[in-house]
């Protein structure tokens, strides 16, 4: 067997995946993904989100950048 196969059946699809290949953990991951993505396109957003989120992103690096950094030091410690 293939590691996956996807099939069309209508306005569906049937997809198949060997569960050597990927686990179910995996699989729900991924479809939650798909299902965020396609909520964020049908928000239909606009480009000015994107600076949004930069500066979301600024912010939180500067209030938690030390504390991040050390955290990550003390992994390499154990």
């Amino acid at each position: 067997m293939k590691s996956f196969s996807i099939q069309p059946v209508g306005n569906q699809a049937v997809i198949k995946v060997d569960l050597s290949f990927m686990s179910i953990e995996s699989l729900n991951w991924m479809f939650e993904r798909l299902q965020t993505e396609h909520l964020i396109r049908k928000a239909d957003f606009d480009e000015e989100i994107t600076g949004i989120g930069a500066e979301i992103k600024q912010g939180w690096w500067q209030k938690n950048r030390e504390e991040y950094l050390r955290g990550m030091a003390d992994a390499d410690c154990d």
